[in-house]
């Protein structure tokens, strides 16, 4: 259900996840900050599909048991409803 401020209905047509890849000791990682899912290979594109594979598990979790709105809202994304698109984008290795 779209956020609601003054009689207006607001809500997010489109979320974009920025996901970060950072080398760590002998492998890299894949993480959106916020949000407790990670992916992890030896190479940056290993551990973008591995994100990328534990996001669709984690949207599916979060789909059950229709707490998606509530866990992205607690993640800080707000004014999030069951009709807004997710994109996953990825910034350079830091």
């Amino acid at each position: 259900m779209p956020a609601s401020r003054k009689g207006v209905d607001i809500s997010v047509e489109r979320l974009t996840l920025t996901a970060q890849v950072e080398q760590e000791d002998a492998k890299y990682v894949a993480r959106i900050e916020g949000i407790d899912v990670r992916g992890e290979g030896e190479s940056p594109d290993l551990a973008r599909e591995e994100l990328i594979q534990a996001m669709l598990s984690w949207i599916s979790s979060q789909d059950c048991a229709e707490s998606m709105s509530g866990a992205l809202t607690a993640a800080g994304f707000p004014e999030i409803d069951d009709d807004t698109e997710l994109q996953l984008e990825f910034s350079d290795l830091s």
